[in-house]
Formats: structure tokens, C-alpha cells, sequence
């Protein structure tokens, strides 16, 4: 993370945050705890407390880089389609039907149908796939309706390694719509 981003939000640097929360026995604290620690006794911004906390259990070696709190790696690639939310999700259809593809990503086949479920604000397409990981596409509508986010996230991975092989190919597949 920016440091610059961090002290521009927080008014502190990362350093100067682990040196607080280690000062406050954080070390101890679950994810959940410290960030609320940041929140309500220290007056960070709601957002910037999880981003924090995510910088300090990353410094104290307690997680890695696309490492959630509960352990599980992920990664997210995202694209601004113009049009609809709805417009956005038949692109992704029209990818997903065009060319005959066969039911896998990057040579991993799917290991069940996918699903679709609607929300007012977003609508969302996942699949797990035969090596235990799961894809979740998001579409939501931007500010002004001309627009729509479709991002797509790659969970349950194995590791560092995974978080590269997947966003390198959806950064690739993304690139077509």
C-alpha cells in the first residue's frame, strides 16, 4: 500500500501505525479487533482501519499478499465496461457463449454449472472450479448509469503463485470484452 495514501487518510505512515498498534498489544488481536481498535479508539476512516490492519498482520507476518484474515488466498481483476450494469453481464454471456468455449478457465474445467443471482446493486455469476477454487464475477452500475464495473475475483487459491497464474489470465480474458 501507498504510504503516501495511508498518511493522506490517517495523518500517520504505516511505520509509525505498526509501532501504535504493536504499543497496544495487537500481536494478540484477531483481524476483526484490531481493526476495530483503529476505528473506534483511534479515529480511522471505517475503510482505511481494515487497510491498515491488512498492512499490519502483513508486517507481522501473520498473512501474505492476497491472503484474506481467515487464510484463504484471492485475487480480483476488474474492468469499466460502457453501459448498463445489465449490458456489461450480456458481454460476459456473449464471451462465455462465443467461440463454443468449453466449460473451464485457463484449461480448468468447471466443476459444476454456473450461477446467477441478482441483487439491486449487483449481480453476480460464479462457478467453483475442479481444483477446488472459485470464480465470482461482479457487475455493478458506476455513478451516472453510463457505465458498469465487471470484476472478477479468483478465490480459494493455493498461494502466491495462484494469485499471479490467475490475475495474469484474467487481466488477458478481461481484455476481449
Amino acid at each position: 500500500m501507498d504510504d503516501a495514501a495511508v498518511i493522506k487518510a490517517t495523518g500517520r505512515s504505516v511505520r509509525d501505525w505498526i509501532a501504535t498498534l504493536d504499543e497496544r498489544g495487537a500481536r494478540t488481536l484477531p483481524h476483526k479487533e484490531i481493526a476495530r481498535l483503529l476505528r473506534d479508539d483511534l479515529g480511522v476512516p471505517s475503510w482505511w482501519s481494515q487497510m491498515v490492519t491488512v498492512e499490519y498482520e502483513r508486517a507481522i507476518g501473520r498473512r501474505e499478499t492476497g491472503q484474506s484474515a481467515g487464510g484463504e488466498f484471492r485475487t480480483t481483476v476488474s474492468r469499466t465496461l460502457p453501459g448498463t450494469m445489465e449490458e456489461a453481464l450480456d458481454r460476459w454471456l456473449a464471451r462465455r457463449a462465443a467461440g463454443d468455449e468449453e466449460a473451464a478457465f485457463d484449461g480448468v474445467p468447471f466443476a459444476a454449472e454456473p450461477t446467477l443471482s441478482r441483487a439491486p446493486k449487483r449481480t453476480y455469476w460464479r462457478v467453483p472450479l475442479a481444483d477446488g477454487s472459485r470464480v465470482t464475477v461482479f457487475f455493478s452500475a458506476k455513478p451516472g448509469g453510463a457505465a458498469a464495473l465487471l470484476a472478477v475475483e479468483a478465490g480459494r487459491l493455493g498461494g502466491t503463485a495462484d494469485i499471479a497464474r490467475w490475475k495474469t489470465f484474467w487481466k488477458a480474458y478481461l481484455a476481449d470484452l
